[in-house]
């Protein structure tokens, strides 16, 4: 009867909401933070375990650095088409609704990965033909992805009152960095155990029905008609508009940009260095894997500062100093494997604490009224940003593959210069944290004959 109750779905009504139309009851809150956790598990951990195997899959596949940028690409359109989360939400009008829907389409494409990397394993299809379809399921699978967290976003800010988000999203980010940790090192050690498209194609076969068991949990968690800024707003007659000339949105337009493009880039090789250096899978994934493990502390004290302090200040701080640590890719010319272990200590006090800090501070900024929208508009530009960042990146890296710079006794590879780049593109991202300030986004009131008021 427990997980009966547990598992208990409802719609809210309007007399259960207060005069802001958000939940105040913890026990109902208290349940569904943890249903977000499991549910993150099924739809974002998994993938989050996967991404490192990609640069490995790739080159099995026998593709270039080239394709190894194209692949880093596939996580910014996850960001480029979270927009379609509003429309989403506007056609359902249920979040829930709208979630199984993306959901849905986690389990096309994860099916569609797997069926091409079975034919490749059987040598049904070429090594082309392979590579294409990896790399179209892989944009896929990111845009499903990003639909998914747009959606969430969007769900978590109409739930959750905003001195509760900390409260509520540390716990649910805490579960799915579990299920990440887990992921990330089980699939490390599949990887290498049998470094085969045949065996690939099972992780991508397991990522579909993760995605169908994502669908039964997010089915239970209480559902809410997403607010449109076409609702009427008085007896006047007046109604809100979406303000995409706020300098706010464009100050966290801005800072995603140079977040995302750094971050994406270096990421994008870290894998690729760490192979070239003569790591193992499992060794890459034990190094990931602490930085996770790391966060999960971090992620419930960072949740109660954030509901006593807001976002913005922690996420300065947080963005400003693992941007600097970046460096450490660097150093690690100098130090080696012991510069990217300090690296993932570091790292992983931000992690997914900077994921939650970020998305919290756009539900501080953003109005209720047409948050879906200024979320996808907002992650438009962070997908532009990560994927002109990785494209670019893979044609770098390949044009200049073998150059090197000696300084002293210590040999710079095009690597090392490369993370450099990355670091000083990353680090510009506070200046835009610090011209925000305290302001917020509001919306344009227009009147029944369409005029400004």
């Amino acid at each position: 009867m427990k997980i009966l109750h547990l598992f208990h779905s409802r719609t809210l009504l309007p007399e259960q909401l207060n005069e802001k139309n958000q939940i105040v009851d913890r026990r109902i809150l208290g349940r569904d933070r943890f249903k977000f956790g499991i549910g993150s598990i099924m739809y974002q951990s998994e993938e989050v375990g996967l991404t490192p195997l990609h640069t490995l899959l790739i080159r099995i596949l026998g593709g270039n650095d080239v394709h190894i940028g194209l692949v880093g690409g596939a996580g910014s359109l996850s960001s480029l088409v979270q927009w379609l989360g509003a429309v989403f939400l506007k056609k359902s009008r249920s979040n829930r609704i709208a979630m199984n829907y993306a959901l849905g389409l986690g389990v096309l494409f994860g099916l569609i990965m797997a069926g091409a990397l079975f034919l490749r394993g059987m040598n049904q299809i070429t090594t082309i033909t392979a590579i294409a379809i990896y790399l179209i399921g892989a944009y896929g699978l990111a845009a499903a992805s990003g639909i998914q967290m747009n959606i969430e976003s969007s769900w978590i800010g109409d739930l959750v009152p905003s001195n509760m988000l900390g409260w509520f999203t540390s716990m649910k980010w805490i579960v799915a960095s579990l299920g990440m940790l887990f992921f990330t090192l089980l699939f490390g050690q599949v990887a290498d155990y049998r470094p085969e498209a045949s065996t690939f194609a099972f992780l991508f076969l397991f990522v579909a029905v993760s995605h169908v068991t994502a669908i039964f949990v997010m089915s239970t968690v209480t559902d809410r008609i997403p607010q449109s800024t076409k609702t009427r707003q008085s007896d006047m007659g007046e109604q809100e508009r979406i303000n995409y000339r706020s300098p706010v949105l464009w100050y966290y337009n801005w800072f995603y940009l140079t977040w995302a493009g750094g971050r994406t880039a270096l990421m994008t090789f870290s894998t690729a260095y760490m192979l070239d250096l003569g790591f193992s899978m499992t060794k890459i994934t034990l190094i990931i894997g602490l930085q996770v493990a790391i966060n999960l502390g971090m992620l419930l004290i960072m949740g109660r500062i954030t509901d006593h302090f807001g976002a913005r200040l922690p996420l300065i701080l947080i963005s400003g100093g693992i941007a600097v640590s970046m460096l450490l890719w660097v150093v690690s010319a100098w130090w080696g494997l012991v510069a990217l272990i300090v690296y993932q200590v570091i790292n992983g006090a931000a992690g997914n604490t900077h994921s939650m800090l970020a998305i919290n501070y756009g539900l501080e900024i953003f109005p209720a009224k047409g948050r879906a929208a200024y979320i996808g508009f907002s992650r438009a530009f962070t997908g532009l940003s990560a994927l002109g960042a990785s494209i670019v990146s893979g044609i770098i890296m390949d044009s200049f593959s073998g150059c090197r710079i000696t300084v002293g006794n210590i040999t710079f590879n095009h690597y090392h210069i490369f993370f450099l780049g990355c670091t000083l593109f990353t680090a510009s991202c506070i200046i835009p944290l610090l011209l925000a300030g305290k302001n917020v986004v509001h919306n344009y009131k227009i009147d029944s004959k369409n005029k400004y008021v």
